[in-house]
């Protein structure tokens, strides 16, 4: 996101005098460099160029086309004056129009160090910011500007604002350890804005290189993008992706289903071509030697400078899986689990390559399949009538017999928003009428669970379990002391993260005598 407006045509104060520069060219040379490390480091990221003063400008939508921006940024026209605030929600339309909610971005804002107002106005500005966002993203700010020059100590409470908002943005994977960050220049000039951006795209556009392997069969690949270290903070447990990501097993892809995916990562083979390491973008579509054919065993110099000839365990899993309509499940780390399938890109190009699903951290991130942990071959005594997902429970979830909370229930089907109201309204109606309807408040909470977690939904306990809260807080001086015991215990066991993804879990009820209590006391 680029900023245009009246204070950037200042020239910058240079030593030489054969060459002026203003901090617009200044700003220019940053964005060039920011698009030439990604050609050589992460050419498959889409970049969009946002122009902005007191209005914004799309220059450039979403692209892989660098030479695109790169031929736009001479014809970009001045504004009038500074407002971060309208960029911001511009850019948030944009990246809501063209990617959702779903999809991580970053977002470089480079300025010339300045907010354009007094600390009034910064508070003005700081109130009016579309932050956080509804969809995750890192922001960086590159101010164009001296780091002595007093406008730029003014500005550091909002651009550390900026950032600090923008962190809080919901993340699909429950918490990373990286961050936007504010990089300074050590001096205004081309070489010194250039060093800055070079360090931010070290960074925060880091390769990632693991080594996927199957049995002996093993290659060297790059996911994109990186990932990131995922933070559990109900347990506080950290997750790091391996070095080594290890096949385990491969499923029907009807059998696995849809599990949530906390990211998604293109996996990109690495080719030795002339000595030089060189990555493969479309290695599913190669086209495959007629049967019979016969081929010497020793390559020529000729094949080996194709990579298209290289002989990559990539290509044969790609087309393995595509052919077979399977997927891989993966090992990704200590308790982390993925799944790898053939995706084709939807488009002119038709690229395919492995798709990556980083499930969520944990055995039970796909519970129709049961304990990931506990997967193996199939048992070839029962290969007559082998066993399909999902998974039958030891626990009965039959919703015959007495109404008890282990009872489980008929199974929710929420195809539209009033199926799904009326069942949390039943379990507030058994839960204002406590204690007489403590068994059926029980069963209805198991039942409204296992769904949640089935159709990995469990931001419902959540809403339900602040709603039992409310219902705590609102009971009448004369309700029994039970009532508050069990909605207190119901409210706390839906948001216990040692059983949260556990659908084996029933909730019950917390016993409890008063008559015994009353007469000891």
């Amino acid at each position: 996101m680029g900023y245009v407006s009246l204070s950037m045509s200042r020239p910058v104060p240079s030593s030489d005098t054969t060459e002026t520069h203003t901090r617009f060219t200044v700003a220019s040379a940053a964005i060039n460099t920011f698009l030439d490390y990604l050609c050589i480091h992460t050419k498959l990221e889409y970049v969009a160029l946002v122009s902005f003063s007191s209005t914004f400008e799309v220059a450039v939508p979403f692209t892989r086309d660098f030479d695109t921006i790169r031929s736009k940024l001479p014809l970009l026209e001045e504004g009038d004056k500074t407002c971060i605030d309208i960029a911001l929600a511009g850019v948030n339309q944009l990246i809501l129009s063209e990617w959702g909610n779903q999809t991580p971005a970053q977002i470089i804002l480079v300025t010339d160090g300045t907010c354009g107002v007094g600390p009034i106005g910064r508070n003005r500005i700081i109130q009016a910011l579309p932050l956080p966002a509804s969809y995750p993203v890192k922001i960086h700010v590159l101010p164009v500007v001296s780091p002595h020059e007093t406008c730029l100590q003014q500005a550091m409470p909002l651009y550390q604002k900026i950032v600090d908002m923008a962190s809080s943005a919901p993340n699909l994977a429950n918490g990373t350890t990286s961050r936007g960050s504010i990089y300074c220049p050590d001096q205004l000039t081309v070489p010194g804005i250039v060093a800055a951006m070079t360090r931010l795209c070290e960074q925060q556009y880091q390769e990632f290189w693991c080594t996927l392997k199957c049995g002996q069969l093993e290659a060297r690949v790059q996911l994109f993008p990186a990932p990131q270290t995922v933070i559990n903070e109900g347990l506080g447990t950290t997750y790091t992706l391996s070095n080594q990501i290890q096949v385990i097993g491969f499923l029907q892809q009807q059998e696995l289903g849809t599990p949530i995916a906390i990211s998604k990562h293109l996996v990109i083979p690495q080719a030795q071509v002339g000595g030089n390491t060189s990555t493969r973008e479309n290695y599913g579509s190669k086209t495959p030697t007629k049967e019979g054919s016969s081929t010497d065993s020793s390559a020529t110099e000729e094949d080996m400078s194709d990579p298209s000839k290289i002989p990559n365990f990539c290509v044969l899993l790609h087309g393995a899986l595509k052919v077979e309509g399977m997927a891989a499940i993966v090992q990704l780390g200590a308790e982390w689990w993925g799944a790898l399938t053939a995706w084709c890109e939807a488009s002119r190009a038709r690229r395919s390559c492995l798709l990556l699903s980083a499930m969520r951290p944990g055995a039970k991130a796909a519970p129709w399949l049961g304990p990931l942990d506990q997967l193996g071959p199939p048992d070839e005594a029962n290969a007559a009538n082998p066993e399909t997902f999902p998974v039958r429970s030891w626990r009965s979830y039959s919703g015959g017999g007495s109404g008890g909370a282990g009872g489980g229930g008929a199974g929710c089907a929420w195809a539209r928003p009033h199926a799904l109201l009326a069942d949390v309204q039943k379990v507030l109606r058994h839960a204002r009428k406590l204690p007489d309807k403590t068994q059926h408040l029980y069963k209805e909470l198991n039942r409204l669970r296992r769904a949640a977690i089935s159709l990995g939904f469990s931001e419902l306990l959540t809403c339900v379990g602040s709603a039992l809260e409310r219902e705590r807080a609102s009971l009448p001086a004369s309700a029994s002391p039970e009532c508050a015991l069990q909605l207190a215990h119901a409210a706390a066991a839906l948001r216990d993260p040692r059983t949260a993804l556990d659908i084996k879990h029933t909730l019950t009820p917390l016993p409890a005598n008063f008559a015994v209590t009353s007469m000891t006391h």
